[in-house]
C-alpha cells in the first residue's frame, strides 16, 4: 500500500463520485477507479458500492476513511517536523538566567516567545549567577544566558544588551549620603563600600557562546 492510494481512496471517499474526485487530483478517471480497486483488493474488502451515477461508501470504507485521514495527517506532520529539524528548529536550547531580575520583563517574555515560535525545541532552563552563567556558557555546560554585567565579558563570548535595570539607594534619613542628594551630587560606588546596596545601573545581556 503507497500513500497515493490513501490520498486517491480519501478524494473519492470525499467526493462520492470518481470523475470529481480524478479532477480534484488531476489524474484520468480510469487511473483513479484501477488504484481504488488494487486497494480494495489489498485489503481484502469493498470500500465503495458501486451505482448507477457515483459511487457510496460502504461501512468499511468508512471506517477506513477515518484511519486514513489520520495517517495522511500524521505524515504531513512529521514531514513538517523534519524540515524543521532540517532547517535547525528543533533539539534542545539551555539557557541560564538571574532569578532574582527573571519575575517580569523581557527575560520571561523571551522563554514564553521561544516556545511559541518553536514549539518542537526543548528549552532547558537553569537558574545561576552571571559569573556561573558565564563559566557554564564557557565550559559548554550551557548556550547562552541572561545575566547582569557591570565588567567586560571574554572576548570568545557574544553579548546584546536587552535591558537596563535601574537600582535605588535607600537611606535612612539623616544619613550622610542624603547630603549628597540635596547638594545635587550622585553617589559613587567606592562611596558605598562599607553599605549593603549601591545605587547604579546594571545592564541586563544575553550571552551565549561563539
Amino acid at each position: 500500500m503507497e500513500l497515493r492510494h490513501l490520498r486517491y481512496f480519501v478524494a473519492v471517499g470525499d467526493e462520492q463520485h470518481y470523475g470529481r474526485a480524478a479532477k480534484q487530483l488531476h489524474v484520468a478517471q480510469p487511473a483513479l477507479s484501477r488504484q481504488i480497486q488494487d486497494l480494495e483488493e489489498e485489503i481484502g474488502v469493498k470500500l465503495f458500492d458501486r451505482l448507477g451515477r457515483g459511487v457510496k461508501i460502504s461501512t468499511a470504507g468508512k471506517s477506513f476513511l477515518e484511519d486514513a485521514r489520520r495517517i495522511l495527517q500524521q505524515v504531513t506532520e512529521a514531514t513538517a517536523r523534519a524540515k524543521r529539524a532540517a532547517s535547525g528548529q528543533s533539539g534542545t536550547l539551555r539557557v541560564g538566567f538571574v532569578e532574582s531580575i527573571s519575575w517580569d520583563g523581557v527575560v520571561p517574555d523571551s522563554f514564553w516567545q521561544f516556545r511559541e515560535s518553536q514549539p518542537d525545541a526543548e528549552l532547558q532552563l537553569k537558574p545561576l549567577s552571571s559569573l556561573q552563567q558565564i563559566e557554564a556558557i564557557r565550559s559548554g555546560q550551557l548556550d547562552g544566558g541572561f545575566l547582569f554585567t557591570m565588567v567586560n565579558i571574554e572576548r570568545e563570548l557574544a553579548q546584546l544588551e536587552v535591558d537596563v535595570l535601574n537600582l535605588m539607594l535607600a537611606a535612612p534619613k539623616g544619613h550622610p549620603l542624603t547630603k549628597l542628594k540635596k547638594a545635587g551630587k550622585e553617589t559613587q560606588l567606592d562611596q558605598l563600600r562599607s553599605e549593603r546596596i549601591a545605587r547604579g545601573k546594571f545592564h541586563q545581556c544575553l550571552v551565549q557562546g561563539q
